[in-house]
């Protein structure tokens, strides 16, 4: 197999197995609401920003969204402590978990659950039932910089001696006893924001016992939360726009009156709680008929950007024998949905037939459809999207937005109508690798020539003239066997001399990664799903074998796409939804949405073509690179074989001059 080959195969292989995509930031959107609706309240089943516990239902959090004049709405977040079981349910009690701005939180308390304080609050760092078997010497980390410490372990008596740290510095310690019937568990308390008494740690502790090389102890059950950066919340501390009115022991409730909607708005309220309307926002113009007529959309968003996976999901649902279930952008904030058109692309639908079996080819059906929306600067043009399992696409088509083919398709890189201002020399980095180079300016001509690279590498070039007013440059290649497939447009506006370099002014970007373009193929896999069929720019993909509901699935559907399901040990066990997951990692690039399972060959591309005879100039044809090579490591051969040469040459004039006359 040839190397490219066996690399096409591995990036299958992975997107198969549905790691989570990595990004620099997570976005939750809420579901949208019209301001001639309101009022409306918002909670975790309308929103998967808010905390929500599937097992048991629990949800603590909403938003009241009210109209206050003509333009303008009022907004009271409201979350109360609600009791939750423990993971490891052999403890039999319950904790008092808090939503607090969408980040999941433990209102501190006692350890038989009572003197729990709404206001007095920390992360929980772990809830968990997993069994341990730990030998003496180790350490479990248990996240947070907390870590348990297995001492000693006494197998005669059954006695293990534990420590607690917290980054490396002893906390406390315990002596677990146990019996071939009775586990022991450790419950640590101790004072916390002034109050006595407050549970912090709990470990259940099976069993120790001497296996075939070392005396192990199990432990089984554990809690915890980060007590070390617990807080108060004060009603005299406010967040934005929200204002604290209520910080009691029994719920905290903030107001935010009288926010203006004004067009295109992404306003942050606080706490990384953002409010969006549309560009043409118009507050009361709604046509429920045509949605694509309403002026009058906005929406929530909550934005995560410390490390750790989070789980975009769908609403809540419960299964049930022959039910079917249908998702699109209103109840799954996942799948692709654009404000300011109406356009949406995505369904899913998941029918469960007699026995909660869910059928091969029916049960679960997920389409994508090709749509035309206009670009975000060349607001007369428009040309075609498409959302694939929650990660946005643009199918191959011509410069005029004509589809070529649907399952063909590139992410989409750039749809920009910011304006930047370049000099000579300078780069615009657009993004996964792609980048235009201003190579030179003819001020006195109104013209440009522009470079366009992938990985340091040109594509192609253009000159152009805006002497007749802005001008557009459009680059077409043939990919995947489809000519004239528009790969990047540009819009240059003018060019002008100032006060120390000529300058050029782009205004409209707009890129696909067709170095990276994929097809999908008729019968290829995706997960449990098998891509179907494409009619009239509609991508179909059904269930490849049957499975059935169960609890406490956690089931991987396509690309980053689940479906996960409650267990059933608690009451309402038959709740599911569907998830996309993302994951944020100190460092991380840039958002590049996963490659579609399905690709057997690498993309097929033209040459570009032949480099129009640039103006003259001084300057260097190609970007400065950082790493441009030194000037021996660059001639370095060159030179060694100049002096060998000359070394020769020496050596026969010596022979004859020298040697051959003695």
């Amino acid at each position: 197999m040839q190397m490219k080959h066996l690399l096409v195969a591995l990036i299958v292989l992975l997107a198969l197995v549905g790691t989570a995509a990595a990004v620099e930031q997570v976005d939750i959107r809420s579901t949208i609401l019209h301001f001639d609706d309101l009022p409306k309240t918002i909670d975790a089943t309308s929103w998967a920003g808010f905390y929500y516990d599937l097992d048991t239902g629990v949800k603590t959090e909403s938003f009241d969204v009210a109209a206050n004049g003509t333009t303008k709405v009022d907004i009271t977040y409201t979350t109360k402590p609600t009791g939750k079981d423990y993971s490891f349910s052999t403890w039999g009690d319950k904790f008092q978990v808090l939503g607090f701005f969408a980040e999941p939180y433990v209102a501190l308390g006692k350890v038989d659950g009572t003197d729990f304080k709404a206001n007095k609050i920390a992360k929980l760092v772990i809830d968990d039932d997993t069994k341990y078997t730990l030998k003496t010497g180790s350490t479990l980390e248990l996240g947070a910089g907390y870590s348990l410490y297995i001492n000693q372990i006494d197998v005669d008596g059954n006695k293990v001696y534990l420590q607690f740290f917290y980054n490396g510095k002893e906390v406390s310690d315990f002596i677990a006893v146990t019996s071939s019937a009775t586990p022991d568990k450790w419950f640590y308390n101790l004072t916390v924001l002034g109050d006595s008494n407050r549970q912090v740690l709990r470990v259940g502790v099976k069993s120790v016992f001497q296996g075939t090389e070392s005396s192990l102890v199990e432990i089984e059950g554990l809690w915890l939360v980060d007590y070390f950066n617990a807080f108060e919340v004060k009603s005299d501390v406010d967040y934005g726009k929200f204002n604290c009115t209520s910080a009691s022991a029994t719920e905290l409730i903030y107001d935010a009156e009288g926010v203006t909607l004004e067009a295109e708005m992404s306003l942050n309220l606080g706490k990384d709680v953002y409010l969006n309307t549309e560009k043409k926002f118009d507050a009361g113009v709604h046509d429920g008929a045509d949605p694509t007529l309403d002026k009058d959309k906005f929406y929530f968003i909550k934005t995560y950007t410390e490390p750790g996976v989070y789980k975009v999901r769908s609403s809540v649902a419960l299964y049930a024998s022959s039910t079917t279930y249908d998702y699109d952008f209103a109840n799954f904030a996942a799948f692709f949905y654009d404000i300011d058109s109406g356009v949406d692309t995505e369904n899913l639908t998941l029918d469960i037939a007699a026995s909660l079996k869910v059928p091969k080819d029916t049960g679960l059906v997920y389409t994508t459809e090709a749509k035309p929306i206009k670009y975000s600067f060349w607001t007369g043009d428009e040309y075609l999207i498409m959302g694939l399992f929650g990660d946005k696409y643009v199918p191959l088509q011509k410069d005029d937005g004509s589809l070529l083919k649907a399952q063909k398709m590139a992410q989409l890189i750039a749809d920009d109508d910011t304006k930047y201002t370049l000099k000579t020399g300078s780069t615009y980095e657009i993004g996964s690798g792609y980048s235009i180079y201003v190579n030179q300016i003819d001020v006195n001509g109104d013209k440009v020539y522009l470079q366009f690279f992938y990985n340091g590498k040109e594509i192609t070039d253009n000159i152009a003239d805006t002497s007749g007013g802005s001008t557009d440059w459009t680059y077409t290649a043939t990919v995947l066997g489809e000519n004239n497939a528009q790969i990047l447009k540009v819009g240059v506006k003018s060019v002008f001399q100032g006060t120390q370099d000529s300058l050029v002014e782009i205004e409209g970007v707009w890129l696909m990664d067709y170095m990276n373009a994929t097809e999908v193929k008729t019968d290829d896999k995706y997960g449990v799903l098998k891509f179907s069929d494409a009619s009239g720019g509609v991508l179909k993909f059904v269930l490849d074998s049957d499975f059935t509901m169960a609890p406490d699935m956690d089931k991987l559907i396509a690309n980053n796409m689940y479906l996960k399901t409650a267990d059933n040990s608690t009451s309402g066990g038959e709740r599911f939804f569907f998830y996309v997951a993302y994951e944020v990692g100190e460092g991380s690039e840039p958002t590049t949405p996963p490659e579609p399972p399905g690709t057997t060959e690498p993309p097929e591309t033209t040459e570009p073509p032949e480099t129009t005879e640039p103006p003259e100039t001084t300057e260097p044809t190609t970007p400065p690179a950082d790493n441009e090579p030194s000037f021996w490591s660059k001639y370095m051969w060159y030179i060694i074989g100049a002096i060998v040469l000359i070394i020769i040459i020496a050596g026969v004039a010596y022979y004859f001059m020298v040697m051959k006359k003695a």
